[in-house]
């Protein structure tokens, strides 16, 4: 009868862990992609309000202190634009984190998997081994007089 491999719950808590660390690395990875889609549609009202502001002061004039609204704004978008790039930028960072610590648990299940994979093909040249001995064992009483 084959042994049980001896670091089976290692191997089982190791693929735990990696697949708790896969389902956090997706969810980094849609916080990220959030992230820079709320930046990409900062960056697209800030070149509407630009388009806009050239298109009105250019072809028919504008106020003064619209034309200062529209740049206090413009400033506006641009910090909120800036501040959702570091947002980005952490989002970045921290997934990053996550797949570094998702590939080394990766690795970590693997050499389990080497192991236990080692592990039953030596139970196996055991089993066949025995399953030899007794056939030969059973070969040889049938040719003792």
């Amino acid at each position: 009868m084959a042994t049980r491999f001896p670091l089976q719950s290692l191997l089982d808590h190791s693929r735990h862990r990696w697949h708790a660390a896969e389902r956090l690395l997706l969810m980094l990875k849609r916080k990220e992609e959030a992230a820079r889609q709320r930046r990409d549609e900062l960056q697209g009202y800030k070149r509407d309000y630009e388009q806009r502001l050239t298109g009105e002061a250019g072809s028919r004039g504008m106020a003064i202190h619209l034309l200062r609204d529209y740049h206090t704004f413009l400033g506006k978008l641009e910090v909120a634009i800036r501040h959702q790039e570091d947002e980005v930028a952490q989002a970045t960072a921290r997934w990053q984190g996550a797949h570094d610590n998702w590939l080394a648990l990766r690795q970590k299940v693997k050499a389990y998997e080497a192991l236990a994979e080692r592990h039953r093909d030596q139970e196996r040249q055991r089993e066949e081994k025995r399953d030899q001995r007794v056939t030969d064992e059973q070969a040889a009483r049938r040719h003792v007089p």
